[in-house]
């Protein structure tokens, strides 16, 4: 069934298809317009994030919560079936984002880091991964139009924190990398784990403050 509910869920999720196209489209421009060809990767999850809210949207204006209520599956089936859902169209945005880059790459001639592809797909997922953790329980617990704020906070801080740190000089592009690549050993293991546990954590909150939810 949760199986079932993950398709059944990234199919109103792509539909209508003109809700989603835009921010698509950015994500796939993105390493042609921007100066480091893996901004496109990166926009993936900021991208992502935003649209996290939109099944719960949907959800609101189809009634789709009382169809729910009335299927033979639980409410916490429901939940995790729409976290990987989530999960699973970031992964399907971050693979046209990387082979967008590619073709930038390959078409200006320029030589492909695969390296540096690889850690910031892995940085992108890791940072989705905290996007969802932070707004699911709301949207669960209060449903899209109370929570709705919440779609905007945690991109809205990551980006405004990334370009303080930027116009302060506390990182840079190179740096940034040269940074990763030294700790490699000990930050992927960490940031992984604690992403695992926030997803995790998150997970149990919204299936709580979801059964308790009047339908």
């Amino acid at each position: 069934m949760i199986a079932k509910f993950v398709l059944f869920d990234m199919l109103n999720f792509v539909t209508p298809v003109k809700r989603v196209a835009p921010a698509l489209f950015l994500v796939l421009v993105a390493p042609a317009v921007a100066p480091w060809p893996a901004v496109g990767i990166g926009s993936a999850a900021i991208v992502m994030s935003l649209l996290a809210s939109n099944p719960f949207a949907t959800d609101e204006r189809g009634r789709l919560d009382t169809l729910y209520a009335t299927l033979p599956m639980s409410r916490q089936n429901i939940v995790v079936g729409r976290y990987l859902a989530l999960v699973v169209m970031y992964l399907v945005v971050a693979v046209l984002a990387t082979a967008s880059t590619l073709f930038v790459q390959i078409a200006s001639g320029d030589a492909v880091d695969f390296w540096l592809l690889g850690v910031v797909n892995v940085a992108s997922l890791l940072i989705f991964a905290v996007g969802l953790a932070v707004q699911l329980p709301f949207f669960f617990s209060l449903g899209f139009t109370r929570a709705r704020l919440m779609t905007f906070i945690p991109a809205t801080l990551l980006v405004g924190g990334a370009a303080l740190a930027s116009q302060l000089g506390l990182i840079h592009g190179a740096q940034l990398t040269r940074l990763i690549s030294h700790n490699l050993d000990i930050l992927w293991p960490t940031a992984s784990l604690l992403c695992a546990a926030a997803l995790a954590a998150s997970v149990v909150i919204s299936a709580m403050r979801y059964r308790r939810r009047a339908l």
